[in-house]
């Protein structure tokens, strides 16, 4: 609520540069501040309640997290300033800030490959057998949630991290890095984050006989598999290739139609489409599973049967 506020700056009379650029903070602060904490939040919630790490723990990394966040992001988007006209000094520590960004996704990123063997030893312990991760009941949605912290680490922090220097920034503002940035962290991180919702509220709904881990499997491979296919034969090159141009030939040139339309540039962006089939493919899966199961909803009456509940968070899973 208070960060809106800012967007009360600008009334009718307001000159256009300064409504635009507490319209622009705004927009900023959610995505390189508020959106990660609230990511940190999700993920650690849907830990706690799958029984894989404590409630002092995701709490501590919460805060952690937050401070490091909030630190960052709000003196990190000074970066952007070189095209306010802003000091010299100020983006000089808005680089330095927006870089140290890239810090809590890296302890994030340790965090969660810890988790990884998380679901085996903590079955084992509950059960006192040899019980395989396929056995752990949110499998699905743990390997989501693995992905949004690939991507948080990969498409937020680092794609990031390599424009946000002001120098850089100078000569990329505009390119396909930027577009390549866009990409991997918005479908990689919330992408991955909405559907692993989706298949945790569902495992609660939809009764065990009916859940498909193969399918499930098959549209998280898809569609990671795709998106990185995406990044590294089109986004990613093409944003180096415009960048190369627009230190060699100047801005105006990168952008110009006679050079989206070049063959260079143009094979890029038709190999994006082997990625995009891949990617469309892993759709397809995961809205066959939510509608033909809408006629397989547990009852309320039965909803915490011994049958078909999750039994303290370790039902067995069938395929």
């Amino acid at each position: 609520t208070i960060l809106f506020l800012s967007s009360f700056v600008g009334g009718k009379n307001t000159n256009f540069v300064i409504a635009d650029f507490w319209r622009w903070c705004v927009i900023h602060m959610w995505a390189e501040c508020f959106f990660e904490v609230f990511t940190t939040i999700i993920i650690a919630y849907y830990m706690v309640f799958m029984g894989l790490v404590s409630r002092q723990s995701a709490t501590r990394v919460i805060y952690l997290a937050t401070l490091l966040f909030l630190g960052s992001g709000l003196l990190g988007i000074s970066h952007n300033f070189y095209w306010n006209a802003k000091p010299a000094a100020l983006m000089a520590m808005g680089s330095v800030f927006s870089t140290l960004q890239v810090i809590p996704l890296v302890l994030l990123t340790l965090e969660v490959w810890k988790f990884v063997r998380v679901p085996d030893y903590s079955l084992r312990i509950s059960t006192n057998s040899a019980v395989t991760g396929s056995s752990f009941g949110f499998s699905e949605a743990f390997l989501f949630l693995i992905a949004v912290n690939f991507w948080n680490f990969f498409g937020a922090g680092v794609f990031g991290l390599i424009i946000n220097l002001p120098i850089i920034n100078y000569y990329e503002h505009g390119t396909y890095l930027t577009v390549n940035h866009g990409h991997a962290a918005l479908m990689g991180v919330y992408g991955n984050l909405s559907i692993a919702a989706v298949l945790f509220c569902s495992r609660h709904v939809i009764i065990t006989r009916r859940w498909n881990v193969r399918l499930l499997r098959s549209t998280f491979w898809s569609i990671n598999v795709g998106l990185l296919l995406m990044v590294v034969m089109d986004t990613f090159p093409a944003g180096v290739l415009q960048f190369k141009s627009v230190v060699e030939n100047g801005y105006w040139v990168a952008r110009s139609q006679e050079f989206i339309l070049g063959g260079a540039f143009q094979v890029l962006t038709w190999m994006r489409a082997v990625g995009g089939v891949l990617f469309f493919a892993g759709v397809i899966p995961l809205l066959y599973f939510m509608i033909s199961r809408l006629n397989s909803l547990k009852a309320a009456a039965t909803e915490h049967s011994s049958e078909e509940s999750v039994v303290n968070k370790r039902e067995v899973v069938g395929v």
